[in-house]
């Protein structure tokens, strides 16, 4: 006898029952193989209708979506016209004051138009429909350069005079909208549509950003995280701050620290009005955020010590900060001071001389920093101090601070003390100074070394050009002309 698989006699079992006749047996499977049949019939009905039903959808949907574009072209042509009627007829809002500034917009536009070459495209870079309202990224050229903005679609029922009471905001529920349709039209920005929040990792920066801001959060996030490595290199912070950015989309928000003591760094969306599609953390917001992180990590370095004004160590901190400020952004930032510190002593001296500063500290303190006993050994670019030092003369004669103004001056010479007391009784109005060249020290009159510095004074078209004396008193250069 041989040996039966358990499939085997489970299939003999569902094909044959003890008693049962032949004929009973195939009524039965015939009746199984029907019901069978039907099911599949059902489930091919089902997925039909779903197919169906889902065809029909996208369909409305590639139909709704071409209205809107139509919409946004010919609202586009009426500003490239300057049609205001037909603007005004696609905007819509309950809010009268927004439905009021539209005469600006347009006027803007139309100014815009004139003076400069632009390009009002029409190009739909990103369209996202939910339900009955929409939100669009539309480009614009000007003066060769790419801008995107985003504009917001409400697609209104045609259920009379109360239209303009939805304010873009969607209806209660479907049995208010019917096959009568207004149609789409521009309202208000709705914030709460500016897509999912995700974030983004770059070193030890992470940046929160919902989606409208995608290609903003990811230069935020190279560029901060660029700046902290390149920062820390040269003040040696260690441990490397974690910072946390969040990328707002909200009325009246500002690039700021969102609390004094946390790494957290609040930014506005810069999709709030024209972003700039090549480069959307534009320079602009770039020196400006540079700023905070820059003036951030040095007080931190620096243990939070804050300079008195106008002395010595006060332009030595703001230097530092510009000099932080021109590497991050790559700009002049006119720390040639600084910039001369780190050429020739190493990038460590910098931090060294942040750690190093008092509130009080003089300009002698470099002498400890690099290890040269006085001033006029040093290589240094002294134009930008010396240029801080002439216009902080006309702030202390402001402010009436006498001795501050003094303590510029080799008041040992009695020359130069008379001729400083006779500029400060004179209070004459203040102008812009600036230092365009220094000459190599060299000894002066009494044997104290001297430099001096070619001096543009005004504003540019009355500029003119003196030379201005100054002379090392006690390791300080003080102004002996």
């Amino acid at each position: 006898m041989g040996i039966k698989l358990d499939w085997e006699i489970e299939a003999e079992q569902n094909t044959y029952k003890a008693g049962e006749a032949p004929e009973a047996a195939r009524a039965r499977r015939i009746a199984r193989l029907r019901l069978l049949m039907l099911v599949i019939v059902l489930l091919a009905i089902f997925g039909g209708v779903a197919a169906l039903l889902n065809w029909r959808l996208r369909e409305v949907q590639r139909q709704q979506e071409q209205l809107l574009r139509d919409v946004v072209d010919t609202e586009i042509t009426n500003l490239r016209l300057g049609n205001f009627e037909d603007f005004y007829e696609l905007q819509r809002s309950g809010d009268v004051g927004w439905m009021d500034a539209r005469r600006q917009v347009f006027d803007d536009y139309q100014a815009l138009l004139l003076r400069s070459n632009v390009q009002l495209t029409g190009n739909i870079k990103d369209i996202v429909i939910d339900d009955l309202r929409a939100r669009v990224r539309v480009e614009e050229i000007v003066d060769g350069v790419p801008y995107e903005l985003i504009w917001f679609y409400f697609r209104y029922p045609d259920d009379g005079p109360d239209d303009d009471d939805n304010d873009g905001k969607a209806f209660n529920g479907p049995d208010e909208v019917d096959e009568l349709i207004d149609g789409w039209r521009r309202v208000p920005p709705d914030y709460t549509f500016w897509g999912e929040t995700e974030t983004l990792q770059a070193g030890t920066v992470n940046v929160s950003y919902r989606q409208v801001d995608k290609p903003f959060a990811r230069s935020l996030a190279d560029n901060l995280a660029a700046w902290f490595a390149l920062t820390c290199e040269a003040l040696t912070c260690s441990p490397v701050p974690s910072l946390q950015v969040n990328v707002v989309a909200e009325n009246g928000a500002q690039l700021a620290w969102a609390d004094e003591t946390a790494w957290r760094l609040t930014i506005p969306s810069p999709f709030l009005g024209q972003a700039r599609a090549d480069l959307p953390f534009t320079p602009e917001m770039q020196i400006q955020a540079a700023n905070l992180v820059a003036e951030r990590l040095v007080n931190e370095v620096g243990r939070n010590v804050i300079p008195l004004p106008r002395t010595d160590a006060a332009y030595l901190r703001g230097a530092v900060v510009a000099w932080l400020v021109g590497r991050m952004v790559q700009i002049d930032a006119g720390s040639y001071l600084i910039d001369s510190l780190a050429t020739n002593y190493g990038e460590g001296a910098v931090g060294q001389l942040i750690r190093a500063l008092l509130p009080d500290s003089s300009i002698a303190i470099l002498s400890s920093i690099t290890g040269v006993s006085t001033l006029d050994q040093m290589p240094l670019d002294w134009r930008d101090f010396f240029t801080w030092r002439l216009n902080t003369e006309s702030e202390l004669i402001a402010v009436g601070d006498s001795q501050g103004f003094l303590n510029l001056y080799d008041v040992g010479d009695p020359a130069v003390y008379a001729l400083a007391s006779a500029r400060y009784n004179a209070n004459l109005p203040a102008e812009p100074m600036v230092v365009s060249l220094v000459s190599p020290a060299e000894p002066g009159a009494n044997g104290a070394p001297q430099r001096s510095a070619t001096v543009q004074i005004g504003a540019e078209g009355s500029l003119r050009e003196e030379t201005v004396l100054f002379r090392l008193i006690d390791n300080v250069w003080r102004r002996a002309s």
